[in-house]
């Protein structure tokens, strides 16, 4: 049978930036190929069309580190902000508050709706795929953040030993832009959404602190390549919101 192909979501823009925001880093304009790999199986191909095609990339701004809980309850205080289906919506808080010592950890349990209501907010915008990783790979087409050997002692990222950190926790995990907590920290959500046949999902980018030891086949944990994509499927707010997924932003330049 002919498998279908992927159509995916035309990109958002936002007001320019003369200079980087608060929190935020310049990534300058360049040719980037982009280059995506997954790991396990799952019963929806993963998009392959511009794997190997080379793209001239605008200069844009992208987070220094992932959205943390204390940025988002801002973002909550200022709007009131509260999802329609808000099933698993931050379901680590208690009573509506963070836990405390948890206010520089990444917002989780947050999905794409959430997370875009509060680039909205704060004049912002997730990141597309390729966005990301030619932020993360500081234009010179990197494995890791930090060059092309992984981190076997643990000292750049978390190793997927299951215990969540706070941002900026692992400094020399950092890439030439001085973009941090890439790999290993919280799922990143990006902008791209692909509808194939009746199926919708999102990609995913960087591993999470946490290692999932049942579902090697669909999910892996722990810092992952730059080039890695998991797919995330878009059932609805509640199914995708989890405790390995949060988010950072972009802003035009």
């Amino acid at each position: 049978m002919r498998q279908e192909a992927a159509v995916k979501t035309a990109p958002q823009r936002t007001a320019p930036a003369s200079e980087a925001p608060e929190g935020m880093v310049r990534v300058p304009a360049g040719s980037f190929t982009f280059h995506a790999e997954h790991i396990g199986d799952w019963m929806v191909p993963h998009p392959l069309d511009e794997i190997g095609q080379t793209f001239q990339m605008p200069a844009f701004y992208i987070d220094r580190h992932p959205v943390t809980n204390a940025e988002f309850k801002a973002f909550l205080d200022a709007t009131n902000y509260r999802p329609e289906d808000d099933e698993n919506f931050l379901a680590h808080w208690e009573d509506g508050q963070i836990p405390e010592g948890m206010e520089d950890h990444p917002v989780v349990f947050v999905s794409m709706e959430d997370a875009q209501a509060y680039a909205a907010w704060a004049g912002k915008r997730l990141p597309t795929e390729h966005e990301w990783q030619y932020a993360a790979q500081a234009g010179d087409g990197r494995t890791w953040p930090w060059g092309d050997e992984p981190d076997t002692l643990g000292v750049r990222a978390n190793p997927g030993n299951g215990i969540p950190d706070p941002v900026g926790v692992y400094p020399e995990g950092a890439n030439p832009l001085g973009i941090e907590d890439l790999v290993g920290s919280v799922w990143q959500l990006t902008a791209d959404e692909y509808r194939s046949g009746t199926i919708r999902y999102g990609i995913l980018k960087g591993g999470a602190y946490f290692t999932p030891l049942s579902s090697w086949w669909y999910v892996q944990g722990g810092p992952l390549p730059l080039v890695n994509r998991q797919q995330q499927l878009r059932v609805s707010p509640g199914y995708e919101r989890a405790g390995t997924v949060g988010f950072r932003l972009v802003k035009d330049a």
